[in-house]
């Protein structure tokens, strides 16, 4: 992080959203009402939200990371912004909201790895347009927004606002999506799809969203609404690009999953990465999937992710 002459943070990369504790339930593999109670294997509390893990993962990898996003003033407030001082991210962007409480979730994970939230939206509903600072914006040469669908006071046309005011000074813009609870899918989002630079949605989203399952089509029909460039998490199967005038299908690495929680954000962190150092399409979506390979070998959002150096070393030699 750098400061210009006015005293604005300057940053490669500004990431916008939602930010959540994550409250970690392992192993559950079903919840039955009619017993008293259940014994886990653990309970833990984590940073959560597209947002926070995207800028977590960054600046793990050495990015030049910004971020901007609505805390309340309560425990895991203070919990949330603690975890951003750790990691020596600034908190300029961090506005707190007296009337909201933070937003948190609890996360269901069976022996597979695989999770349900239970989400309470709490300050991620208080994020308006007019709380992103427009300094951070116009010194950011990336500005991402991370967890919309969960973020009705911004979701669609604060997001529009948001990305015309960052090409106003040349930079490029992203977006990833969570699950839609109001199932407005495609209505909240259209507004901001012209100005959207790069569209990182994972299959379940988008197939709501465009109403397919085939993620070739999903690619044609963004685009056909104005998205420039877009690519498909599978989970999985990996990725499939239709950017940057390729098309073609990026495969996962093959490694133990005890938790798949943050694994698409994680992936999300290698893209923004990969573009802030202006690779090409092919190297970007291998390293997001190296990153996103180690997202998921530990229980947690962002606890798997390593530094940039050992990535690479992990790209060298695995499958």
């Amino acid at each position: 992080m750098s400061v210009n002459k006015k005293g604005i943070e300057m940053s490669d990369i500004l990431c916008v959203g939602q930010m959540v504790v994550d409250i970690l339930v392992q192993n559950v593999d079903e919840v039955d009402f009619n017993v008293d109670t259940k014994r886990v294997d653990q309970i833990l509390m984590q940073n959560g939200g597209d947002c926070l893990n995207t800028v977590i993962d960054l600046k793990k990898l050495g990015a030049d990371v910004g971020v901007s996003g609505v805390l309340g003033r309560d425990p895991m407030g203070e919990f949330l912004y603690g975890i951003l001082k750790e990691n020596c991210i600034d908190t300029g962007g961090i506005c707190f909201d007296d009337s909201s409480k933070t937003s948190s979730v609890v996360g269901l994970i069976n022996k597979s790895g695989e999770r349900v939230f239970l989400y309470y939206g709490g300050s991620n509903d208080a994020l308006t347009f007019e709380k992103v600072d427009g300094r951070m914006v116009e010194n950011a040469r990336i500005v991402h927004v991370g967890g919309t669908y969960m973020l009705p006071g911004f979701d669609g046309e604060g997001a529009r606002k948001l990305f015309s005011l960052a090409h106003k000074t040349g930079a490029f813009t992203t977006m990833d999506v969570t699950w839609d609870t109001t199932g407005r899918w495609l209505e909240t989002i259209k507004p901001c799809l012209s100005e959207l630079d790069l569209f990182v949605p994972s299959i379940n989203e988008a197939k709501e969203i465009c109403g397919t399952e085939d993620e070739r089509e999903i690619a044609a029909f963004l685009k056909d609404r104005g998205v420039k460039n877009v690519m498909v998490k599978l989970g999985g199967r990996g990725c499939y690009v239709d950017a940057f005038g390729r098309q073609y299908y990026q495969k996962a690495y093959k490694v133990p999953v005890v938790d798949t929680t943050g694994a698409g954000d994680s992936f999300v962190a290698g893209v923004l990465y990969g573009l802030s150092q202006r690779w090409e399409p092919e190297a970007i979506t291998r390293f997001a999937a190296a990153v996103s390979a180690h997202c998921i070998q530990k229980l947690g959002a962002t606890a798997g992710v390593p530094s940039y150096d050992s990535v690479i070393d992990f790209m060298k030699n695995a499958e």
